[in-house]
């Protein structure tokens, strides 16, 4: 768009201000803040929902309806994407919505919700196993989940250092890379072939948001960061690990398609809140109504 304005009225016309559009949006308000934290109180209760009702044999979008029912109630007036509930396969999309495919037993179910209240996002993604008892879950499934768990804590861990020395972001993000890239060889060793765990890191793992959940085009943490977090923002903790390559087919991990954990953080001077208020593992709630 800024070439073609040139193109019209010349070069010293027209001024690039993107960017210092993106950081102000970057940085919000109290008032923001604190709208935000209440789309996440909607949010947690349409997570905890979806999982109360999940069980084999149900569509996706018949779970995706109670979250849907339970964001109007709470009065959420819109999403920041559609409800994600994506089983099997369908984990492979990483944010696809919720279609008519059958929920299998066993199956690895991807769910996600992202209400608005007055514009402003939430976030909450979990992933689980479609089982009626916690004891069904297999120990390979409790190995993935471990390993994208305690990926979750370091990743927390480091962002509130990072936060309150006020060091450069880039380095979250790194300690997410190192961390993955020590499993490989473990994992390497798990399933017979050699793997670089890191690229199996989907994404960076901490972006910003506000009145898009994942689209403000800036301050998203990579390897470049260098410059310190922002002073009030709102963050996503994304951390997430996927068993295929950059091609549907392409199996990476037999087995295994897609866990991810994902927060929203709120991140005030040099303190940080984690304002969704569920578990990192929900496992426990999938078919009960137990917190």
């Amino acid at each position: 768009v800024v070439k073609y304005l040139e193109q019209i009225y010349g070069p010293t016309n027209v001024a690039d201000a993107q960017e210092i559009y993106y950081r102000i949006k970057y940085e919000k308000s109290l008032n923001e803040m604190r709208l935000i934290k209440d789309a996440c109180a909607i949010g947690d209760v349409m997570m905890r929902g979806m999982l109360a009702v999940l069980k084999p044999g149900l569509l996706e979008t018949q779970v995706a309806a109670w979250g849907n029912f339970i964001a109007r109630e709470l009065g959420a007036e819109e999403m920041g994407w559609d409800i994600i509930v994506g089983a099997n396969e369908a984990n492979r999309t990483l944010i696809g919505k919720a279609l008519n495919r059958q929920i299998q037993k066993g199956d690895y179910v991807h769910i996600g919700v992202a209400p608005k209240r007055d514009g402003l996002n939430a976030c909450i993604r979990r992933s689980v196993i479609a089982v009626e008892n916690p004891e069904e879950v297999t120990d390979e499934q409790k190995y993935w989940f471990n390993l994208v768990e305690e990926a979750y804590r370091i990743g927390f861990e480091k962002y509130c250092e990072v936060a309150e020395k006020g060091l450069p972001a880039r380095l979250q993000e790194q300690a997410l890379v190192d961390y993955f890239t020590a499993k490989s060889e473990e994992v390497s060793r798990r399933i017979g072939r050699s793997i670089d765990l890191a690229r199996q890191k989907p994404y960076t793992g901490t972006h910003n948001a506000g009145y898009t959940e994942c689209q403000e085009f800036y301050g998203a943490i990579t390897l470049n960061s260098e410059e310190p977090l922002g002073e009030c923002i709102v963050t996503m903790l994304d951390v997430a690990l996927r068993g295929i390559g950059d091609r549907w087919n392409d199996v990476v991990i037999p087995g295994f398609d897609y866990v991810v954990v994902e927060n929203t953080l709120g991140k005030f001077g040099r303190r940080v809140e984690v304002f969704n208020r569920l578990p990192v593992n929900v496992q426990h709630m999938v078919g009960t109504t137990d917190w």
